[in-house]
């Protein structure tokens, strides 16, 4: 055993548990309240709260385990001179953000390891939060969809869900979340025969919507089968709100990026650096941040979408006859640019708004022929592969209205779409003799370039991961 850890946290038990330490989760079963109460009663600072705390909770624990380390943690929010805690009811949760819209906020995070019942080494880390104003109604809103997490949190803004509430943080990730990795990874190592530990590098992808997202199951089992310290989250981040919330992760100390549906224009368009194909795409997918804090921008998709189809379907031939891609957003331009370096003879595109289809042609080549989405099917028995980009037929989105009926039955049709993993699209053209590819398979494989870049090792798609992706 490496370490206990005295609390139940499991987002400080996951944190830990990414940086390959052995752990034993036991709850310490102190007093918080009345240690608080006791403590503000004899004036002692935010700083001196939160470090009582943290070691009340280590030393229980440690006196039941001599002989191991023992790690206590605690975090409260300081603000206008008050101490706040876990709101207990959602009305407490409305009052506290409502005093905090608008205004800079103190996390204090204590960290004490304790061994043989003596305090051994201990760490307070202090963040800056600055919230952009709320109105009553965006709180209620809030309070209304987020109580179930916001209430086990210091403050009940449970910032890995909602970055986007912030205009500005000056702190590091993992202190946020109430554990503060890095100095507790050093002391250990200072203190241990055992292999050297890695602080966790994190990784996240941004969209809107993303719950649908299969990225942080597969990006995790990568860093598992790789022994690799580190995390790979989801975060929603409204379009407006985009740029700002960036800037705040990259602060926070976020390693990189993937990006999707809506921001992949945009995240192109904030990078210091893009790669060749991303600019020809003109969007990124990938980002990678220096150790500058600067942008460096790729786009894994064209290589993702290729390598899908030709290792699903060998006979393949995209030279064969033109294409008919479906959508004009950031995928799609990836799709395009890969199918006529691949060797398509014509591109069919086709949106919803004609407009943004006329854009991408004019921008990437001649030889794609803008179509209108009302006259779609008309093209069905002229092309060898079909091509779906947009989020329609998506869980938890409108269906995609198309007609297949009179597909050239020697067509290949892809759908990017891989929730679920059989879109109607698909399944109507197997009916029809139409060989068939989902789109799991190009989120594998458009990951493998950008898990390289920020892990340092490339990682293998196999069925292994396939099944445990799609389970």
């Amino acid at each position: 055993m490496d370490l206990i850890i005295a609390s139940k946290s499991e987002v400080r038990q996951r944190i830990l548990s990414c940086t390959k330490i052995s752990i034993m989760a036991v709850s310490p079963q102190i007093d918080e309240e009345s240690i608080t109460r006791s403590l503000v009663a004899e004036k002692a600072t935010p700083r001196d709260i939160a470090d009582t705390l943290a070691e009340h909770k280590a030393k229980k624990v440690s006196v039941k385990n001599p002989g191991t380390w023992v790690l206590g943690c605690d975090q409260i929010l300081a603000f206008e001179g008050e101490i706040f805690g876990k709101p207990k009811t959602p009305s407490a949760l409305n009052s506290m953000l409502s005093r905090f819209s608008g205004q800079t906020h103190r996390l204090i995070t204590a960290n004490v390891i304790y061994k043989n019942a003596k305090p051994v080494w201990r760490y307070v880390a202090i963040s800056h939060m600055t919230m952009y104003p709320m109105t009553k109604a965006e709180i209620e809103n809030y309070v209304a969809e987020a109580w179930p997490d916001a209430q086990h949190t210091a403050g009940g803004y449970y910032f890995e869900e909602n970055p986007h509430l912030f205009s500005e943080v000056n702190g590091n990730w993992f202190d946020i979340m109430g554990l503060s990795i890095k100095p507790i990874v050093e002391f250990l190592n200072q203190h241990t025969t055992k292999s050297i530990l890695q602080s966790p590098k994190l990784v996240a992808v941004l969209g809107h919507p993303i719950s649908h997202s299969k990225s942080p199951r597969m990006h995790r089992h990568w860093l598992k089968t790789n022994a690799i310290s580190g995390d790979y989250i989801a975060i929603d981040i409204p379009p407006q709100r985009f740029v700002e919330t960036l800037r705040v992760l990259i602060g926070a100390g976020v390693s990189g990026f993937n990006v999707t549906v809506p921001h992949k224009e945009k995240a192109l368009l904030l990078s210091d650096k893009r790669s060749a194909r991303a600019e020809k795409i003109g969007a990124a997918n990938t980002l990678v941040i220096d150790a500058n804090g600067k942008i460096n921008a790729d786009n894994t998709d064209g290589y993702g979408f290729i390598t899908n189809l030709r290792s699903h379907c060998k006979h393949w031939v995209p030279a064969a006859g033109p294409a008919l891609v479906l959508g004009a957003g950031g995928a799609s331009r990836a799709i395009i640019v890969s199918l006529l370096e691949a060797g398509a003879p014509k591109i069919y595109l086709s949106n919803r708004t004609q407009q943004r289809a006329l854009d991408v042609a004019s921008e990437i080549s001649p030889i794609i022929e803008v179509v209108s989405w009302a006259h779609k099917e008309q093209y069905l028995t002229k092309v060898m592969t079909v091509v779906n980009t947009t989020s329609l037929g998506m869980t938890g989105k409108p269906p995609l209205k198309i007609d297949i009926s009179k597909i050239n039955p020697g067509a290949l049709v892809t759908d990017l779409v891989y929730s679920p993993i059989e879109t109607p699209l698909l399944k109507q053209a197997k009916t029809l003799g139409c060989s068939v590819v989902g789109g799991i398979g190009m989120l594998l494989n458009q990951g493998v370039p950008g898990f390289e870049a920020w892990f340092g090792i490339r990682p293998v798609v196999n069925a292994e991961i396939e099944a445990i992706v799609v389970e």
